[in-house]
């Protein structure tokens, strides 16, 4: 494979091999080897066409790899689930299709897919007739105990290969050079940082977004943005165990923050610092805007909101969980409050 007029290899060529040869499912560590794209002549448009999402685990057999070239494995579905990973999923799943928008969840389809090494958040993909219907994240707390991190319905979701493949192929200027392999991970981090990570046999690492598929600044690769959280992410006090889904609030259509700048002005600053205040602001200002400065990142953000869902739990009915609802190209992604009020600033925009 030749480099470019950098001295770097395309990270493009590398990309349509790494994705050609691991379509049948991203949720394993990949390898690939540039000297099979000289070999294969790969054709990047047919790989665009290829199906965005990934069939559970266990209903096809991935192709034989070439010795020396590509290595892979890849876990069926159902090994190394812990059973309370698919009780909360199961009772999650059987909460949420109770619910109007969700009603197409009842007896849906679930894959498992661990998320990081030394695994402790999985992505739960809902499928129904083969068709990728929406996703849970859950994760455990300080405690060990399971809870919902996020969760979204529709199409769109993170760890879409195409985002992947899409995002791999636009990056042909980077720092890998000299590259023998590249190592894909699907990662997870708190508060809501879901993203891919790539890494050459060199050292040299690159974050990329697993639901924008945007390049992610470098201090993600080393852990350094943490400390920009200064410990004040807290944790509910409610059991989640017990909790049911409610009807979902919606306040306004979907919208897009960069759309409309107007929420930048100071004036527009509200101030909402717990889950009542969010209630009510919601219903004065039906489209109101997510943002921490320096970290959005780690959010997704900044996020539209335009409603919530809440879970309430029968033994603290006045303390209910709150999910605030965001839109992403067609994906409602609802993801929890708590994690928002003590991490960033809410602001108004005007209708």
């Amino acid at each position: 494979m030749k480099k470019n007029h950098s001295g770097h290899y395309s990270i493009g060529m590398i990309a349509a091999v790494l994705i050609g040869l691991s379509a049948v499912c991203p949720f394993a560590s990949i390898h690939a080897a540039p000297s099979v794209a000289q070999g294969n002549n790969l054709n990047l448009v047919s790989l665009y066409n290829e199906s965005s999402r990934v069939p559970p685990l266990n209903s096809t057999s991935p192709a034989t790899p070439s010795p020396g070239d590509v290595s892979a494995s890849f876990p069926t579905e159902e090994q190394g689930v812990p059973a309370d990973v698919k009780q909360t999923a199961d009772n999650m799943v059987q909460s949420l299709s109770s619910q109007p928008p969700f009603a197409s969840w009842k007896d849906a389809e679930l894959s498992y897919h661990p998320l990081g090494p030394g695994t402790h958040s999985w992505l739960v993909q809902v499928n129904r007739a083969g068709e990728y219907i929406g996703y849970l994240i859950i994760g455990s707390d300080s405690n060990g105990v399971y809870q919902l991190n996020e969760y979204g319905n529709g199409p769109g979701g993170p760890y879409s290969m195409d985002i992947l493949r899409q995002s791999l192929v636009s990056l042909t200027e980077t720092d890998f050079s000299s590259i023998d392999k590249l190592q894909i991970t699907p990662m997870y981090e708190g508060p809501l940082l879901a993203y891919w990570l790539v890494r050459s046999s060199t050292g040299s690492k690159i974050c990329i977004d697993a639901v924008t598929g945007d390049p992610l600044p470098e201090e993600v690769a080393d852990g350094s943005w943490k400390h920009k959280l200064q410990n004040n992410v807290f944790s509910s006090s409610v059991p989640f165990l017990k909790t049911q889904a409610q009807a979902v609030t919606v306040s306004s259509a979907p919208f897009d923050p960069y759309d409309d700048l107007g929420w930048l002005q100071p004036k527009q600053k509200l101030f909402v610092r717990n889950t009542a205040q969010f209630m009510d602001t919601l219903s004065i200002s039906p489209r109101i805007i997510f943002s921490a400065t320096g970290i959005n990142f780690a959010f997704g953000g900044p996020l539209s909101i335009s409603g919530y869902q809440s879970w309430i739990s029968p033994d603290h009915p006045s303390q209910p969980n709150l999910y605030a609802l965001t839109y992403h190209h067609g994906l409602s992604r609802f993801v929890p409050l708590k994690q928002l009020l003590s991490a960033g600033e809410f602001y108004r925009l005007d209708s």
